[in-house]
C-alpha cells in the first residue's frame, strides 16, 4: 500500500535505479566460465538486485531458483552447454519465516508436504536480511517507520480536498428578504450564473475561507513529503533548497545518495555470492567471486602491480 504513494514510489525508485545501475564483475575474470557466468548474471541482474533490496524495504526477502539443466551459452561459433538458470525471483515473504538460529521455514500452506519444512538455503532458496538480531530474525523493514508519515499525509490530502470542494466557492449568504425561499432559490441560481439581482432593502454577501489555510496546508505537506525523503535517501535536496542551489549542495546530495547505494550493495552481497557459489556448485566449476561497485576501483591493486613491475 505505501509503494502507490507518489513520493514514496519515486524515492524508492531513485534508489532501485542506482542499484541496479551499478556495475559488477566475476573474478578471476580470465577462467573459463567467467563469461558464461557473467552473461547470465546481466540476463537476471535486475531481479536478483531488486528482489534482495526488498529486505531494505520489508525486513527480509526470499529469492527462489529453478535450474535449467540444458541451457546452453553462445560465444560466436562455440557452444557450451551448462547448468543455468530458467529462473530466478523473488517469492511472497508471507509465505517464508526467518528463525533465528539461521534456519528459513516455508509454511505449510505453500508446498505440498502439507507441514511447515526448512527451505534449502544452499541451491534453492536465498535470503536477505536487513539488520537482523537474535529477538528480530525478521529485520528492520523501513516502512515500518514511514506508515505514521503516509497515514498522516493521505488522510490530510483528503481532508484538504474535501475542504477545498466545500468552501472553493464562497458561500452566498442573502439579508433582508421578506420571502426567503425566493431569496434561497435566488442564490441557488447563482452559484451558476455568478449574478444575482436585489432589491435596496435586501443584501447579498460572501462567506469563503480564510487566507491563509492554503499557506497551511503547504507547509503541512510539504513537512511529510521532506520525512519520506530524508528517510529514504537520507537528504531533502529536491525539496529543501526550492529557487536555490549550489554546487556543494548538488556534490552532498550525490555522496549521501551514494552511500545509501552503497549501504543496499554491502546488503544484498552475501546473498550475490551465496547465489554465484551455488551456480558453480551445481556445474563443478572452481568457486568464483563476485565484486559490486564501481569498476574503476576494481583492478586497483593491479594496476598499481603493473606500475612497480615496468
Amino acid at each position: 500500500t505505501l509503494m502507490y504513494d507518489d513520493e514514496i514510489y519515486q524515492c524508492v525508485e531513485k534508489r532501485q535505479d542506482g542499484l541496479v545501475s551499478t556495475p559488477f564483475q566475476i573474478m578471476p575474470a580470465d577462467s573459463p566460465q567467467a563469461k558464461i557466468i557473467t552473461d547470465l548474471f546481466k540476463k537476471w541482474w535486475s531481479e536478483i538486485v531488486l528482489g534482495g533490496q526488498d529486505a531494505r524495504w520489508f525486513g527480509y526477502s526470499v529469492l527462489e531458483t529453478v535450474y535449467d539443466p540444458r541451457a546452453m551459452h553462445f560465444d560466436g561459433k562455440t557452444i557450451t552447454p551448462y547448468i543455468g538458470w530458467l529462473w530466478i525471483g523473488i517469492k511472497p515473504m508471507e509465505w517464508f519465516e526467518p528463525k533465528n538460529d539461521g534456519r528459513l521455514v516455508l509454511y505449510s500452506n505453500y508446498n505440498d508436504q502439507h507441514r511447515d519444512i526448512d527451505c534449502d538455503q544452499q541451491f534453492k532458496y536465498f535470503l536477505t536480511q536487513c539488520k537482523p538480531t537474535y529477538k528480530n530474525p525478521y529485520g528492520e523493514a523501513l516502512f515500518s517507520r514511514l506508515y505514521w508519515v503516509w497515514f498522516f499525509k493521505t488522510n490530510g490530502l483528503k481532508f484538504w480536498s474535501k475542504y477545498v470542494e466545500r468552501f472553493g466557492n464562497p458561500s452566498l449568504v442573502g439579508k433582508g428578504a421578506m420571502d426567503t425561499e425566493a431569496m434561497r432559490d435566488a442564490l441557488l441560481q447563482a452559484h451558476a450564473s455568478s449574478v444575482i439581482a436585489v432589491s435596496g432593502m435586501e443584501d447579498v454577501t460572501t462567506v469563503g475561507a480564510a487566507n491563509n489555510v492554503g499557506a497551511a496546508f503547504e507547509g503541512f505537506d510539504k513537512k511529510f513529503e521532506r520525512s519520506i525523503q530524508k528517510l529514504i535517501l537520507g537528504q531533502t535536496l529536491t525539496s529543501g533548497t526550492d529557487n536555490t542551489g549550489s554546487q556543494a549542495l548538488g556534490t552532498v546530495h550525490r555522496e549521501v545518495q551514494q552511500d545509501k547505494i552503497d549501504a543496499d550493495i554491502r546488503m544484498i552481497l552475501p546473498t550475490l555470492q551465496a547465489i554465484l557459489d551455488a551456480l558453480c556448485a551445481v556445474n563443478q566449476w572452481e568457486r568464483h567471486e563476485i565484486i559490486v561497485g564501481e569498476q574503476k576501483s576494481i583492478h586497483s591493486d593491479k594496476a598499481d602491480r603493473d606500475v612497480k613491475l615496468k
